[in-house]
């Protein structure tokens, strides 16, 4: 009887005892671990929490977020991490706060680079002798973005008997033209030699033709809200009746910045509701030739 009884009793303690235990520490994963990332990106962060032997789930607005280095990369509440300024390497460390649970993530963040270079105006302009023209050079970067790089690229003509461009503080991107002839004008990025390019026609002033009239389209244009973009066009017409795409040859303006602003190359950005004119006056020597289009820019 007694040996029934100390089998009973530790029959008992093997079931009472396991529900009295210490509860499990979760563990947390955290995707992805590792990856490299270049300055601007973004990626989203996901957390999930798992007991052994349990359910799996999704903490990842639930936990909290710490970086080795913010200059390298941040982590908002809802998991989304932003590459900063590289190069370099950050740890992102996650935290439950009901368990301390952490995870550990690794990155690479790698500068942006430029991975072309647009020049403006191109793809080709004609010039008169004598006639001088401010270029100007577009990086896009492998982030996505655009900056412009005039100041900062190499400028070179392949031919400077027709036509010689600026490459220093004071007049970096400013072609001149010498004599008749055609040269390429190349915007060179010395880090990663990504060249720009566009071709310089040279002639005597009395062999090109007036510019006679602009016209800008869209016409009336549309920008549909604010920070969203619209691209206007120019058209010249000469006075021998030809007609040539000059978008990147007229100087744009906006007649209320304060409600769309208006880049270089055309592209018309909302700045706040409203209407606005949009403007593009011709080149050297043409500068009283202009064009005009209404915008309205929706809330």
């Amino acid at each position: 009887m007694k040996t029934s009884l100390v089998a009973f009793f530790l029959l008992v303690l093997a079931i009472v005892l396991p529900s009295c235990a210490e509860p499990l520490q979760p563990t947390l994963d955290v995707t992805p671990t590792a990856r490299t990332l270049v300055t601007g990106d973004n990626v989203q962060l996901t957390v999930t929490r798992r007991f052994q032997g349990g359910a799996v789930d999704d903490v990842t607005g639930r936990v909290a977020y710490s970086t080795s280095d913010k200059t390298l990369a941040t982590v908002d509440v809802h998991g989304v991490l932003t590459a900063g300024s590289g190069p370099g390497s950050v740890l992102i460390r996650v935290t439950d706060p009901t368990s301390d649970a952490t995870a550990v993530a690794s990155f690479t963040i790698a500068a942006a680079t430029i991975q072309s270079i647009d020049v403006s105006p191109s793809p080709a302009i004609q010039m008169s002798k004598s006639e001088t023209r401010q270029f100007i050079a577009i990086a896009h970067m492998t982030n996505g973005t655009t900056k412009e790089v005039t100041q900062e690229v190499l400028w070179s003509s392949t031919n400077e008997a027709a036509a010689t461009v600026g490459n220093t503080a004071a007049d970096r991107g400013l072609v001149t033209a010498v004599a008749n002839g055609d040269t390429t004008i190349l915007a060179t990025d010395a880090v990663t030699g990504v060249q720009g390019r566009s071709t310089v026609f040279v002639k005597a002033s009395n062999d090109l033709p007036a510019l006679t009239a602009i016209v800008v389209t869209p016409n009336p244009g549309v920008v549909a809200g604010v920070a969203k973009t619209t691209q206007f066009q120019a058209l010249g017409i000469f006075q021998d009746g030809s007609t040539r795409d000059m978008t990147r040859d007229v100087t744009w303006s906006s007649s209320l910045p304060a409600i769309v602003t208006i880049d270089p190359l055309g592209v018309a950005t909302g700045v706040a509701a409203g209407d606005a004119t949009i403007t593009a006056a011709g080149p050297e020597p043409a500068t009283a030739v202009k064009g005009s289009a209404a915008v309205k820019v929706t809330p």
